[in-house]
C-alpha cells in the first residue's frame, strides 16, 4: 500500500469516526423519546404555530398550552397570560388564544389600556408591545398563512389581454418581415454553387 493510499484510508476512517461520535448524543436523546421542550416560551411558540397552521388539531394545541403551564423553565413567559389563553381556548376563542399566547412571550399586540408605550421605551418583555428595537428583529411573531387571490380582476384581465395582443402582433410582424429565402433554401443554393 502506498503512502498516499494510507493517508486517504486514514482520513476516511477519521471522518467516519467523527460522524459516528457526533451522532451519538442525538441518538441517545431520541432513544429516550425526550423531544419535547422544558421551556414554556418554546412550547408557547409551538402552540402559536399549531394555531396558525393546523387550527383543527385541538388536542395538540391544548397539550402544548398545558405543557407550557407546567414547564419548569418559565423565563421569558408571562404564565398568567398563558392561563388566560388556556381559558380562551377552552371557550373556543382561537383568535383571543393566539393573541394572549403571543403577548405572553412579548410577540403579540399590546392588550393594555390606552396607547402603548413609545417604540424607544419598549422592553420586549412578556406582556409588552412587540416592537423591534435596536438589533431586535421581531421574528417571534407568527404571521397568518398567505392566501393569494386567484380570481381575475379588471387589472389582471387587462394585463392578460395586452400580453395576448403582444404575442399576436409579434408573430404577425415576424411573419410579415421574414426573409425571402429560408435557411433551407440558402443551404441548397450553397450546395448547388459548391458542386459546380
Amino acid at each position: 500500500m502506498t503512502r498516499f493510499m494510507k493517508s486517504v484510508t486514514l482520513t476516511m476512517v477519521s471522518a467516519v469516526c467523527g460522524v459516528l461520535v457526533a451522532s451519538l448524543p442525538l441518538s441517545a436523546a431520541s432513544a429516550h423519546g425526550d423531544d419535547e421542550s422544558d421551556e414554556s416560551k418554546v412550547l408557547v411558540q409551538q402552540a402559536i404555530a399549531l394555531i396558525v397552521n393546523t387550527p383543527d388539531d385541538q388536542m395538540t394545541i391544548e397539550e402544548r398550552i398545558t405543557d407550557a403551564l407546567e414547564a419548569p423553565h418559565t423565563e421569558g413567559t408571562d404564565i398568567a397570560m398563558v392561563k388566560q389563553a388556556m381559558a380562551a381556548f377552552d371557550s373556543g376563542d382561537m383568535d383571543r388564544t393566539r393573541t394572549l399566547l403571543q403577548t405572553s412571550i412579548g410577540a403579540g399586540p399590546y392588550l393594555g389600556e390606552g396607547l402603548p408605550p413609545e417604540v424607544g421605551e419598549t422592553t420586549g418583555e412578556p406582556g409588552q408591545p412587540p416592537y423591534a428595537v435596536g438589533e431586535a428583529t421581531g421574528t417571534t411573531i407568527v404571521l397568518d398563512e398567505l392566501d393569494p387571490g386567484r380570481d381575475l380582476d379588471a387589472g389582471n384581465t387587462v394585463l392578460l389581454t395586452l400580453s395576448g395582443l403582444s404575442i399576436v402582433v409579434g408573430l404577425g410582424l415576424a411573419w410579415r418581415y421574414r426573409p425571402k429565402d429560408t435557411v433551407h433554401q440558402m443551404r441548397r443554393t450553397l450546395r448547388a454553387g459548391g458542386s459546380e
